[in-house]
């Protein structure tokens, strides 16, 4: 999730984890357990992650960015590559470094 803020001379513009919230589902459909079977895992842990990213561009050209690299709540592994919004190609790419024995650990190390 991002959003954006305008204080005075800056824009700070705030980047959170994916993973961090409750999925909510569409309150509007009324879903059947039939449909509750296809229906896609969610992303979301019910919870927050304290990882963040808070970047400041200041109207003299100059940036500053605060980072919070730890996750909690989830855990960053190949378990976890479902959750991830990844390209079309790279999906296939890990698929067949899979079916082909390559350890997850060793795809990870080369997805960029």
């Amino acid at each position: 999730m991002t959003f954006l803020v305008i204080i005075d001379n800056k824009a700070r513009h705030y980047f959170v984890c994916c993973r961090s919230g409750k999925f909510l589902g569409n309150p509007k459909q009324r879903i059947t357990s039939k449909k509750r079977l296809h229906q896609k895992e969610s992303r979301k842990i019910n919870g927050t992650c304290i990882s963040r990213m808070y970047v400041d561009e200041y109207k003299s050209c100059q940036i500053n960015v605060q980072y919070i690299s730890a996750h909690t709540g989830h855990e960053l592994g190949p378990n976890e590559l479902k959750y991830l919004q990844l390209p079309k190609s790279t999906k296939e790419e890990v698929s067949m470094k899979i079916s082909a024995g390559i350890p997850p650990e060793r795809i990870l190390q080369g997805i960029e």
